[in-house]
């Protein structure tokens, strides 16, 4: 994964201690999406609601 996408993950673990891949993923991988230069990260947590964070992204990334 890129260093974009760690830091994504890093930052949902700081929030909830425990996350899971969202929906019916099985890899933190298959749960980014790039749109309009921003990358978001969807992860589940304990309780089971859906969370998004994303981090803008330059062109040369």
């Amino acid at each position: 994964m890129s260093e974009l996408e760690n830091t994504l993950i890093d930052k949902a673990v700081a929030l909830h201690q425990k996350i899971y891949p969202c929906a019916k993923k099985e890899r933190f991988a298959d749960c980014f999406t790039i749109h309009e230069n921003r990358l978001f990260f969807w992860y589940n947590t304990e309780d089971q609601s859906t969370h998004v964070l994303y981090i803008d992204v330059t062109a040369g990334n």
